[in-house]
């Protein structure tokens, strides 16, 4: 290329900064370059923080200001040919975009001038070669990465609220332990909707109370404190069951849904952290999931209906559940699919499920508890239905093959974990507290709703009659699914005889 020519700078940095090839050092670097050559330099394009690995040059700002730049130029000088692109097809892309302006790429430590074809080629060859160092680079960071996860070791980024790192009693590093100061706030907003709570009132409870702010929220403080996502993260973290996020090749920003395993396909669970099991987490974001659209709106933005029975009736003829709605201006209950609809019920629904629960001892009931070698059982099958899922949906054999294999070792787990069934317990709420007592001291929607799904699993509705109807007929429409059925009704009362063989 011949003295006198134009040329434009593009110099490139990504996140991970190294002094070494600092956005300074590229510019100064290019213009001794030009200077050299007598070229006169006419533009400087930059992009600062952008990954070349994960940012094709047309998806940068900076380049394409330079492709969009009025200015007429001869040449573009990069710092080297991975400052433009690692990967083989984004440089010949590059170099395409160069040649519909008549320029060239030039760059300053790698002998390369795509002004000429001897030049083009090398510069090709260099970034086959600067492809696969970078995939080398990618492989060696994600197996030290997996390296230190299995190691039980923190390897960056934010530690979750309620969490901190503490030395690493084993070796070298951090792990993770429980932030006593604050673990009690997270313990405190699981419990919370472990019992119904919609996210919603945790944070207004967390701002009622004072709780203190994630760092990264603490300028929240003057706009309102506590978040409804910020929380919602929180309650759906796998950590809270102890287990650590783990999605390698994901590349969104979104954390994903899986977690670390291990050679058999099971979470690794660190019971030290956990403040439930992962059964038990897995239950919350289930409940999560299919909680209420009108429930999870703030107050303000809720339809002025009843959250007290949501998700707790059903309708007999086609088993759907009912939603919530206003029938004749009054709050109630209507079926999407037959369209029956029941309202002006609650009090009476209430006063029965009083009568026969009132007397009796509150208990919430724990559907599976598992001991041993059994206590595996609900991560087996939650793995084993993943893993099918993923045996339908791909075409690939080799894969097909490791996941029937994966299925296999599960199922041959699951056998042996089978040989010690499941004991199912029944656990006082508070003390001994009964059902009457625990709705007398219910302050909330949410602490009503609560009590009542400890006493019942759901309630069907029949189809009614036109016209008025009273109490009697409308519980006439329902029929209740009880919890531990056989603790229903009135408390007899002990006769005279029975009062005074007690006393002796």
């Amino acid at each position: 290329m011949s003295a006198g020519l134009r040329a434009v700078i593009y110099v490139r940095i990504s996140v991970a900064q190294e002094a070494s090839v600092s956005i300074e050092r590229q510019v100064e670097a290019a213009e001794q370059y030009a200077a050299a050559r007598g070229w006169q330099v006419v533009a400087t394009f930059r992009d600062e923080g952008v990954s070349a690995t994960h940012n094709k040059p047309e998806d940068r700002a900076g380049w394409r200001a330079l492709l969009d730049s009025p200015e007429k130029y001869d040449a573009v000088l990069v710092w080297k040919i991975d400052r433009l692109a690692r990967r083989v097809l984004d440089f010949l892309h590059a170099d395409a975009s160069l040649q519909e302006r008549g320029a060239g790429i030039v760059a300053v430590e790698d002998p390369v001038d795509m002004t000429t074809p001897q030049g083009r080629a090398f510069a090709t060859l260099l970034a086959v070669f600067g492809e696969m160092e970078a995939e080398a680079i990618r492989a060696r960071v994600k197996a030290a990465r997996d390296h230190l996860l299995r190691a039980g070791r923190v390897v960056g980024g934010t530690v979750p609220y309620g969490w901190r790192k503490v030395a690493n009693p084993d070796g070298p590093g951090y792990v993770l332990a429980q932030d006593p100061e604050r673990v009690g706030w997270v313990r405190g907003m699981v419990e919370r909707a472990q019992a119904g709570a919609s996210v919603y009132s945790i944070v207004q409870w967390l701002d009622e109370a004072g709780a203190p702010l994630p760092e990264a929220s603490q300028s929240r403080r003057k706009a309102g404190g506590w978040s409804y996502s910020t929380v919602e993260r929180l309650l759906r973290n796998p950590l809270v069951a102890g287990m650590t996020a783990y999605n390698p090749g994901n590349r969104t920003k979104e954390r994903g849904t899986d977690v670390l395993r291990d050679a058999d396909g099971l979470p690794v669970v660190d019971e030290s952290v956990a403040l439930l099991s992962p059964g038990e987490w897995r239950a919350l974001v289930k409940a999560l999931d299919e909680r209420d659209t009108a429930q999870s709106k703030p107050v303000a933005l809720r339809a002025k209906t009843s959250a007290l029975l949501s998700g707790l009736l059903w309708c007999e003829a086609d088993g759907t559940r009912l939603h919530r709605g206003t029938i004749n201006g009054r709050h109630g209950y209507y079926c999407p699919e037959c369209h029956q609809s029941i309202s002006n019920f609650e009090e009476a629904l209430v006063a029965e499920f009083l009568r026969q629960k009132g007397e009796h001892v509150r208990w919430s009931v724990v559907e599976e508890v598992y001991e041993g070698g059994a206590a595996v059982l609900p991560e087996i099958e939650h793995r084993l239905a993943e893993l099918s899922d993923a045996l339908r949906a791909t075409d690939d054999d080799a894969e097909a093959d490791r996941l029937m294999e994966q299925i296999g070792n599960l199922r041959a787990i699951r056998r042996e974990a089978r040989g010690k069934a499941p004991k199912v317990e029944y656990r006082p709420v508070r003390g001994t507290q009964r059902f009457g007592d625990d709705w007398a001291d219910a302050e909330t929607v949410e602490d009503r709703r609560a009590i009542l799904e400890d006493g019942l699993e759901r309630v069907w509705v029949s189809r009614g009659r036109p016209g008025r109807t009273t109490d009697a007929q409308r519980l006439a429409r329902l029929r209740v699914d009880w919890k531990q059925p056989e603790h229903l009704g009135p408390l007899a009362r002990p006769s005279d005889a029975d009062l005074a063989a007690w006393a002796e």
